[in-house]
């Protein structure tokens, strides 16, 4: 039987293919509040479009409706390749995406009307229209579907032998279950006050430590030795990276609150555990950096490998520093600041936005049996978004570093009258206004970013609908 005949790749396509076209929605949401919010405030005025409004609109689009969305649409792919079978449930997927897009959309774009459930990475809220449309349960049973889905298809596999992408996508099945509920309904069953901040902040970092980060992983693996035509460096190189990942993860969301009203044994917990995470870090990245090595000329001619390769370089850069951010001292000076701003673009973008890009490249020309459109729009699109992310990056952590140096200014001192003093030398305005040209430089680097993208999105869904002009190109 024939790849084409074996796997059915319409619930690819039915992930993939919205999720491609709300990635260019969501970072011209980003650049808008980039230039609206901070640049001009305020300049295009209204009830529905300032900062508190429209932020968690870009937050959810970026993250949802985009990546988490292009995600599953790529696990979709590569767990039926890896089992050797087809998806178990073609019709139980399709039945998954009906609920899931009309939910998201719905819940992303109501939140200028003030629908907001109130924590952070959140936002979504709980239901509409009067209670009717249960938006985050309706949310909850599309991912077990999902899961339910992925799980029988690894149940039936051909193939006895797991191989590393599969065990990160069974535990991003069982972790991002977890996490989803504690973040959006536990939250509420826990006492109120420092209990709730502690539950939100477990689920904000476990939004990118326990959903993305096995995601991503499981994508890497799969499409950098695919690409590059060479094994993975090693196996059991993979299963310490995994395991240590699933132990050492959980433990370190609350290094978001050093400082903060907490016990100190919960910090020092955190800070223990962030130190920890170089060890899976340092075996993933030498893993996926050793495989591509074995063939580094391809790196000059795949664009999919470029944007998986620079993905696990960001990926080093941005783990290394969530390590380091968790020192008391380091935390002290960058903590609240744009520092941790590009730390988190480093990471969502910088890092699962590159890989999720790579793999879609791979995959839509598989799917559509037809090559890329244009591979010089590729070239483009990786170089501009690269220089824009690069520009981004910088300005927002060393503007924020700046930030860090000014406030600590006011801590200064010995007495409180000391502190008003220091003060009323360096108000807080003087700090915002300080930052004025390292935003304008994230909005250059937006603007990059963005430009690549709609080069990207125009690409994929030129391959997707257009015929092939040279049938010479599909032979080859």
């Amino acid at each position: 039987m024939s790849q084409v005949s074996l796997y059915d790749d319409r619930p690819v396509k039915q992930m993939v293919y919205p999720a491609v076209v709300f990635l260019i929605v969501g970072m011209f949401i980003g650049i808008f509040i980039s230039y609206n919010g901070f640049l001009k405030p305020d300049a295009f005025a209204g009830e529905y479009i300032h900062f508190g409004r429209v932020r968690p609109v870009h937050v959810s689009v970026v993250t949802l409706l985009w990546l988490l969305s292009a995600n599953m649409g790529l696990l979709y792919f590569i767990v039926p390749r890896l089992c050797g079978v087809p998806l178990w449930s073609v019709k139980l997927a399709t039945a998954t995406n009906v609920i899931w897009w009309p939910t998201l959309i719905l819940g992303a774009f109501s939140l200028p009307l003030g629908t907001n459930f109130g924590w952070e990475y959140a936002e979504l809220p709980k239901t509409l229209m009067g209670g009717l449309l249960p938006i985050k349960i309706l949310l909850a049973i599309a991912w077990v579907l999902f899961a339910i889905n992925l799980f029988m298809t690894i149940v039936n596999r051909r193939h006895e032998q797991m191989y590393v992408s599969l065990w990160y996508v069974m535990g991003t099945l069982v972790w991002t279950t977890f996490t989803f509920i504690v973040g959006n309904f536990a939250v509420e069953w826990v006492p109120q006050g420092i209990s709730r901040v502690n539950t939100s902040f477990f689920y904000v970092h476990n939004l990118v430590g326990l959903i993305f980060t096995p995601m991503g992983l499981a994508i890497a693996y799969y499409f950098i030795p695919k690409i590059s035509g060479t094994p993975i460096h090693s196996h059991r190189l993979s299963m310490v990276g995994f395991w240590s990942i699933a132990f050492v993860y959980a433990w370190i969301g609350a290094h978001h609150m050093l400082h903060g009203p907490q016990s100190q044994w919960l910090q020092t917990t955190s800070i223990i555990f962030s130190m920890w995470l170089i060890v899976p870090v340092w075996t993933v990245v030498t893993n996926l950096l050793g495989t591509i090595k074995a063939r580094w000329e391809m790196y000059s001619k795949s664009v999919p490998l470029r944007f998986l390769t620079m993905g696990v370089v960001f990926y080093l850069i941005v783990c290394l520093q969530g390590s380091l951010q968790a020192l008391r001292n380091v935390n002290e000076l960058i903590s609240k600041t744009d520092w941790i701003i590009g730390h988190a673009h480093m990471s969502l973008l910088g890092t699962f936005t590159y890989f999720a890009m790579g793999g879609v490249y791979y995959v839509i020309p598989k799917i559509v049996q037809k090559p890329l459109w244009s591979e010089k729009m590729a070239d483009w699109h990786f170089n501009f978004t690269l220089l824009g992310s690069v520009v981004m990056f910088v300005a927002l952590w060393v503007g924020g570093f700046q930030q860090g140096l000014m406030w600590a200014n006011w801590a200064t001192g010995s007495s409180y009258a000391q502190f008003h003093e220091n003060v009323s030398r360096i108000p807080f305005l003087a700090t915002v206004s300080a930052m004025w040209w390292w935003w304008f430089a994230r909005l250059i680097g937006g603007v990059f970013i963005f430009t690549g993208s709609f080069l990207f999105v125009l690409n994929v869904m030129n391959t997707i609908i257009l015929p092939v002009e040279n049938p010479e190109r599909m032979q080859a």
